[in-house]
């Protein structure tokens, strides 16, 4: 009866261990997760080229107007910078917190090894008050790194969306309280098989957490690609038209008009491909699996967007030949026609 009550608890050990160390190596993963999204969002989403493109239609304003919008362009830039920097002084505080409590969650979990080796080898009681103690102190350390990450998630929501009552960083913040009312029961528990219920709580929690955590990464990257697509599609309606008329004009547009036609079908694919992600991401009862599957959609997007922009670049310069030969002979004519 001993032996077997013996065998039970190194099973209860056993299960602790393997839960929380499922539980803070998902909190690595899920963040790893979101910071390759969005690192690939900041890769690919730039829109110099659109900008320059488009001012080539300013140049007709006249000065009071260029200066009161280079007046606004310089507030608006000025606020982004304070932002900025507000943001990454948080973000350096709450790295500084989750670097603080990953250490301190290695030494327990170091400690709790050490303990049931012990018990393995007979050398201590599973329901010892050191035993306990140790299993509490893994218990806290992995519940103190789990609200440290979901703190960072929570900073980058609120950053991403300038929305503190977004319904994602409000959720995240249930979650955090969760675990702090979860991580308050640990003081009170008086044997190892208590101390499991707690373990299976948090996991619940956290589950949950990481759901979030990676939906709404997808779902801000989406917004932003949605903004850019949108943009895109009246740059492809635009350059038809001048593609259109430079045509009339005889000039040779063959060339220009293949390499329209493969940008358009790029950025077709990347909306196709966005609009199967928000599928997912807008699901009922989503896994962590559909999220990644939703967050591969958006890699596939982002990369057909990466090689429109490139073909972009090459229709721009292109354009420019033309203007620019169009130009030098406007002058020729000038020049040599009568006064």
């Amino acid at each position: 009866m001993k032996k077997s009550r013996i065998v039970q608890d190194l099973a209860c050990f056993t299960i602790l261990l393997t839960l929380l160390s499922l539980l803070s190596g998902g909190s690595l993963a899920a963040r790893n997760s979101s910071d390759h999204v969005n690192s690939n969002q900041n890769q690919y989403m730039r829109e110099d080229i659109l900008v320059s493109y488009n001012e080539t239609d300013s140049v007709s304003e006249n000065n009071s107007s260029e200066s009161n919008v280079k007046q606004e362009q310089k507030n608006l830039s000025t606020k982004n910078q304070n932002k900025v920097s507000e943001y990454k002084q948080e973000r350096k505080q709450l790295e500084e917190e989750l670097q603080l409590q990953k250490q301190e969650y290695n030494e327990a979990k170091e400690n709790f090894l050490k303990i049931r080796n012990r018990i393995q080898a007979k050398e201590l009681d599973p329901n010892s008050e050191e035993a306990r103690n140790a299993t509490k102190s893994y218990l806290n350390s992995s519940i103190n790194y789990m609200i440290a990450h979901l703190a960072n998630v929570e900073s980058n929501m609120e950053y991403s969306n300038g929305n503190r009552t977004d319904e994602n960083v409000i959720a995240i913040n249930e979650k955090i309280k969760l675990l702090e009312v979860e991580k308050a029961k640990v003081a009170n528990v008086s044997s190892q098989k208590e101390l499991l219920v707690v373990v299976r709580s948090v996991r619940g929690i956290w589950n949950d957490a990481e759901k979030i955590s990676l939906s709404s990464a997808g779902q801000t990257v989406s917004e932003k690609l949605g903004e850019f697509l949108e943009k895109s599609e009246n740059l492809s309606e635009r350059l038809n038209v001048k593609v259109g008329d430079m045509k009339e004009t005889g000039i040779d547009t063959s060339e220009l008009e293949i390499k329209l036609a493969s940008y358009t079908s790029y950025i077709k694919s990347a909306q196709e491909k966005k609009v199967m992600a928000d599928s997912l991401y807008s699901g009922e009862n989503v896994t962590r699996q559909d999220m990644q599957t939703a967050n591969n959609y958006l890699r596939q997007s982002l990369t057909d967007i990466s090689k429109a922009n490139k073909l972009l670049r090459v229709i721009f310069g292109e354009l420019k030949n033309y203007e620019t030969e169009e130009d030098n002979g406007t002058k020729v004519r000038n020049l040599t026609t009568p006064g």
